[in-house]
């Protein structure tokens, strides 16, 4: 949708934010009733049908709504179509375009037997009002800033628990509520989604709720996570890099004994030109030299 956002004031790593998109919409295809229930308002019993709608407009492929849900009912309601678009950020256009989706929505669904919910999750907050004016015209939709709108205690009892982690009313076990609830998923792809989008949330409390993952046994399936891959990828990054210094610091005791800054300068020397330096003491560079 746009393209980064950061995920938390703690965090310093930027969000791309189709990583917001992507799994936003992997929740609502796995647990497209209570999305519709807690993220759009939607009330469904249980005879109600949720079918999952296109997404394209005609004639404009390039320009894919995020998410349309067709409910029909079998008390001769009307059907209700809910177009869920998940935004990290405001864009100049995107009122717009939400007039344009209702426009190609309504063209396919006539108005006398479906009613439209338009519904924009901001993940981060910060959104628009959900009112669009121009001209004569006027469009409505449902807009939920997530951090603000959500209750974290009713996301929390369902599969949405890792939305909570964003609320600004958190409960003081928030992450381990939130690992207790992927760890109690039982589809293996549906925990990818939860920890994934959990990790979205970055800073200190994305460590927690990866703490709460490992001791309750989840070190396997973190593996399988683009989180675990790149906790994977530093940890031999840091041991490679901790192997050098410990080589670095052999040689020069055995070169020149033990020195007091035996191992600031093994770190110095290893950062700095690791091949080189060895070189260096091994053509018998003075420590002078080497300090410099």
């Amino acid at each position: 949708m746009t393209d980064s956002a950061p995920s938390d004031p703690a965090s310093t790593r930027p969000v791309p934010a189709r990583d917001f998109d992507g799994l936003y919409k992997a929740l609502l295809e796995a647990h497209p009733r209570d999305a519709l229930h807690l993220l759009c308002g939607a009330r469904l019993d249980g005879r109600a049908v949720v079918l999952d709608g296109p997404t394209e407009q005609p004639r404009q492929r390039s320009r894919q709504r995020d998410k349309v849900f067709l409910v029909r009912r079998d008390d001769g309601m009307p059907a209700d179509i809910y177009h869920v678009e998940v935004q990290v950020q405001r864009t100049e256009d995107f009122q717009e375009r939400m007039v344009a989706y209702w426009a190609a929505l309504a063209l396919k669904y006539r108005r006398a037997e479906h009613r439209i919910h338009q519904v924009v999750l901001w993940p981060l907050g910060g959104g628009y009002p959900g009112r669009f004016t121009r001209d004569r015209a006027r469009l409505d939709y449902r807009s939920v800033n997530v951090p603000d709108d959500l209750d974290p205690g009713m996301l929390l009892a369902s599969p949405l628990a890792p939305l909570a982690l964003w609320s600004q009313k958190p409960p003081p076990d928030l992450a381990e509520r939130v690992a207790d609830r992927i760890a109690a998923t039982s589809a293996l792809e549906e925990q990818l989604v939860q920890i994934e989008l959990g990790m979205l949330v970055g800073g200190s409390l994305a460590a927690q709720v990866l703490d709460a993952l490992r001791r309750r046994g989840m070190t396997d399936v973190l593996r399988q996570t683009e989180t675990g891959r790149e906790i994977a990828r530093e940890n031999r990054e840091q041991g490679l890099e901790q192997g050098r210094v410990d080589g670095m610091r052999a040689l020069l005791r055995a070169r020149y004994g033990d020195l007091t800054d035996l191992d600031d300068l093994a770190r110095r020397l290893a950062g700095r030109d690791h091949d080189g330096n060895i070189a260096r003491i091994v053509a018998g560079a003075t420590l002078t030299e080497l300090r410099s």
